[in-house]
């Protein structure tokens, strides 16, 4: 059932956000960067779960159906040629090194080492999405090695299908088909998730991450294609300590950039969801970056000001300052057009700047109201399908607290503006 959310109610609940003062914060992720860990913005540190403890990842996106491998630990997937699924018990390894090396994309969580080679629709690399079904069919086989030369492990790999319901079910096995498996993962054990884990080394699922509406960003070991002169020198996939970011939330880098004075109204176009925006080149070996700003528009709106500030290896630690820019009277809508609304800055020296996370373009009006309710100025705008940038004038509005809500909806959700010249 829809709710409107009360002036009052607004009033409570915003005086508790957070205040736009800077705070200073670090996560650890262990020796030999052990660990990987969830964060939150607003929040801190969420969870964290060894790096080292699985081996293959599959989405739990209903609609999709990637598929990643742990490349970080030494995971290296293979896809075995000039044979189909009916080969998996006569595998030939025989000049392995010379076949295809699959990787992970280090832009989306939509596109794992095995869906590299995914073509258009309804393609996904390891497999194809059968109309009649409904269900992504695998028509691949892989080679999965793992440990260190010449200790190497290889283990042969088949995607059978990502079913109907949203389960996988894959079959794996040794080279000379001794330890033969087949197993289920279902996405109902993961609800609320992006990934579910699993260990060959183990044979067991891995349920590692927390729920993806409290995390933003993650802190952990990525393999990426690198070329960053003085700091990793040629190129090739190189093992990074990669911060990567949440689906839904999107940053932008802001390079030059005093953090004192940075003004993320400069960098809203530039907002990206590039996963790997922040990256792993905050720091080179071992030194941070300097004058290297972000802007991180998190899980329900609210808009932070990111900067690393220290580094120490030897314990995996990272040091950063981060501000909430915009937010403190922040608003995330499950109802009417907005996703989010937040005004900044605020309080307000009587120019402020109303920003709109519309689900639709279209114009909308939206309303000043005092503490009892009544309307004291409004303003229209054409917005567009994402985020808008709209000025307030309020310099004809006395000093005091007001609420801002679109005034054509009402089931829009109502934030908090103090006006103090």
């Amino acid at each position: 059932m829809k709710k409107l959310l009360t002036i009052g109610f607004v009033f409570l609940a915003s005086s508790k956000l957070f205040a736009q003062s800077v705070a200073s914060d670090s996560v650890t992720m262990g020796a030999g960067f052990a660990n990987q860990i969830w964060y939150n913005m607003q929040s801190g540190q969420v969870s964290q779960s060894p790096n080292n403890n699985w081996e293959l990842a599959f989405t739990t996106y209903f609609m999709g159906a990637s598929a990643y491998s742990n490349s970080a630990q030494g995971v290296t997937v293979y896809m075995i040629p000039n044979t189909d699924t009916l080969g998996f018990s006569t595998v030939d390894t025989t000049g392995y090194q010379t076949w295809q090396v699959l990787h992970n994309s280090d832009t989306t969580w939509n596109s794992g080492a095995f869906n590299q080679n995914s073509g258009a629709f309804p393609n996904y690399g390891w497999g194809n999405y059968n109309q009649t079904s409904h269900e992504v069919a695998g028509d691949s086989l892989y080679l999965i090695r793992t440990g260190m030369n010449p200790n190497y492990e290889f283990k042969k790999l088949w995607l059978i299908k990502k079913n109907v319901q949203g389960n996988w079910v894959f079959r794996y096995a040794n080279l000379d088909n001794t330890g033969d498996v087949t197993d289920t993962i279902l996405m109902s054990d993961y609800s609320g998730k992006n990934f579910s884990y699993y260990s060959l080394a183990n044979g067991s699922e891995l349920n590692r991450e927390p729920l993806t509406t409290d995390w933003d960003i993650t802190f952990t070991r990525f393999t990426t294609n690198v070329l960053v002169a003085g700091c990793i020198p040629g190129t090739g996939y190189f093992n990074v300590t990669d911060i990567l970011h949440n689906k839904k939330v999107v940053t932008a880098q802001a390079d030059g950039a005093d953090f004192s004075t940075v003004d993320f109204n400069s960098y809203l176009s530039q907002l990206d969801s590039n996963i790997s925006t922040i990256g792993y080149d905050w720091k080179c070996s071992g030194i941070i970056t300097p004058n290297l700003v972000y802007f991180v528009k998190a899980n329900g709106g609210n808009i932070w000001k990111l900067q690393f500030t220290g580094y120490d290896f030897s314990i995996g630690k990272i040091i950063f300052n981060k501000q909430l820019v915009s937010g403190a009277s922040t608003i995330s809508s499950l109802y009417g057009n907005e996703n989010s609304m937040s005004v900044y800055p605020n309080p307000s020296n009587g120019n402020s700047t109303l920003i709109v996370d519309s689900k639709k373009s279209g114009e909308e009006s939206f309303g000043i109201y005092n503490a009892v309710g009544a309307l004291v100025a409004a303003q229209s705008s054409n917005l567009k399908a994402g985020l808008n940038l709209i000025h307030l004038n309020t310099d004809t509005v006395a000093n005091g607290i007001y609420f801002i809500r679109n005034s054509s909806d009402k089931n829009s959700a109502t934030l908090k503006l103090v006006i103090a010249r």
